[in-house]
């Protein structure tokens, strides 16, 4: 398992950011998505055989985009 924080500084509400945290939770092979209260991050604990670091950033940039929509 691996575990990485993704800061989330550029989204100032906090129902945005937790519908982040339940999209990233849907990805394939994300175990866990905690959201680091006070930081603007989510702690994300992922199996780097399923899934990249790379591609949760991606995705999650996606996420944030649909979220305004």
């Amino acid at each position: 398992m691996t575990i990485i924080e993704v800061p989330l500084n550029h989204i100032a509400c906090t129902g945005c950011i937790r519908r982040i945290k339940r999209g990233t939770q849907k990805f394939n092979g994300v175990k866990e998505v905690k959201i680091l209260t006070g930081t603007g991050k989510l702690q994300i604990k992922f199996s780097e055989e399923t899934i990249k670091s790379d591609e949760i950033h991606q995705r999650i940039h996606h996420l944030a985009h649909k979220t305004f929509d």
